[in-house]
């Protein structure tokens, strides 16, 4: 039993030692804000025009969220990627009331930034196109300094966790399945 733990942990340890040499990814992280300008307000009454402009943006970030994973966003960034390979490599999501992070993978630094910058200005093109019969006080801008790039490293937890749960079961298969059958032919 000990030689089949330690043979394990020997095949976990190649395992995480052979992610850390495989190639990495890099990821482009960058933020989005949608803004609304409010409405000049009317010198004879009092409006709420700024919790009006606040709440526009609340709902229309979710909105741009939907626009900016939307295939044909996607399709229009980049056509020569394949559609399904393209989403598993952006991913959006919603980071406060009026901002959307965007996160895209590529093998090199350039590539991401360059895929994120195609994603990210096909998202605003569209929305730019709608604000015109929808509200056209609303903006969407890219922060400054975005994309970042993060370097993605292979997690070797779980490559170490899965190469010895792996080679526990196939060298206890290896030692015990020949012994039950020499059992079995025995009786």
């Amino acid at each position: 039993m000990a030689f089949i733990f330690i043979v394990s942990v020997f095949v976990g340890l190649a395992g995480a030692g052979i992610s850390v040499i495989l190639p990495n990814q890099y990821t482009a992280k960058g933020l989005l804000i949608i803004t609304r300008k409010a409405d000049a307000p009317a010198k004879e009454v009092f409006t709420y025009e700024g919790y009006y402009a606040q709440q526009n943006v609340v709902a229309y970030t979710a909105t741009f969220l939907s626009i900016l994973q939307s295939p044909n966003n996607l399709q229009s960034a980049e056509n020569s990627v394949d559609l399904k390979k393209l989403a598993r490599l952006v991913k959006a999501k919603r980071d406060g009331t009026q901002t959307i992070v965007l996160s895209v993978k590529g093998q090199t630094p350039q590539d991401a930034i360059n895929l994120w910058e195609k994603v990210a200005d096909s998202a605003i093109q569209t929305h730019n196109k709608l604000k015109a019969s929808a509200d056209p006080l609303l903006e969407v801008a890219k922060t400054p300094n975005s994309p970042v790039i993060l370097k993605t490293y292979p997690e070797w937890t779980n490559i170490f966790g899965a190469s010895f749960a792996f080679s526990l079961v196939i060298i206890s298969s290896i030692l015990i399945i020949p012994r039950y059958i020499k059992e079995e032919h025995d009786n």
